[in-house]
């Protein structure tokens, strides 16, 4: 899928969300932030799909369809991110020997954060990282998502909410925040 929207702060948890809903489970994503001359930024996401393996069911235009109304939504405040999460939550146990590692490293060209994440899949994880990010007041400018054999490893190009990048003292709370949710995600069972 493709998705272009006006960029705003949690635009990508908002992405993620609307994802989660539909059952899909984000195998690869690239997210950049893109400003047309004397336009509005825009985020550009691409981001390749699969249902889990519990759902045999292919991957449709409709399922693209809903995504974007779920988003929109979103985007309107008609619905919350919490809500819609809510309706894509599945249970999820960790495999034999499972572990997460959340570190940061600086970009060459634009001494930004890089913040990068390495950890076994579950369905949300996205959403519970890009909305630990949002909720630490820090702004991706972008990033790239990859799934291979059960393990993922996502990169995030961050910022302050100024552009200014993303200094000691906060990447220890980014880092803890990322592994609270990315926690909080494994523990959490479904609710009927």
């Amino acid at each position: 899928m493709c998705i272009v929207a006006d960029d705003r702060p949690g635009l990508l948890s908002l992405v993620s969300a609307s994802l989660a809903a539909q059952h899909l489970d984000v195998v690869s994503a690239q997210a950049y932030t893109r400003t047309p001359p004397g336009g509005v930024a825009e985020a550009v996401d691409f981001v390749w799909v699969a249902r889990p393996p519990d759902i045999e069911l292919p991957v449709r235009s409709a399922d693209a369809a809903r995504v974007a109304a779920v988003l929109r939504s979103l985007i309107k405040g008609e619905a919350t991110v919490e809500a819609v999460a809510r309706q894509g939550r599945r249970p999820s146990v960790p495999p034999p020997g499972a572990s997460t590692r959340v570190t940061f490293e600086d970009a060459p060209k634009s001494g930004l954060a890089i913040l990068t994440v390495e950890t076994f899949d579950r369905p949300g994880l996205l959403l519970a990282i890009t909305l630990a990010l949002f909720r630490a007041r820090v702004q991706i400018v972008s990033s790239e998502a990859t799934t291979e054999g059960g393990r993922v490893v996502d990169r995030f190009t961050i910022a302050e909410l100024d552009g200014a990048s993303v200094g000691g003292h906060r990447r220890g709370a980014v880092q803890t925040a990322v592994l609270a949710a990315i926690d909080t995600l494994s523990q959490s069972r479904p609710t009927s």
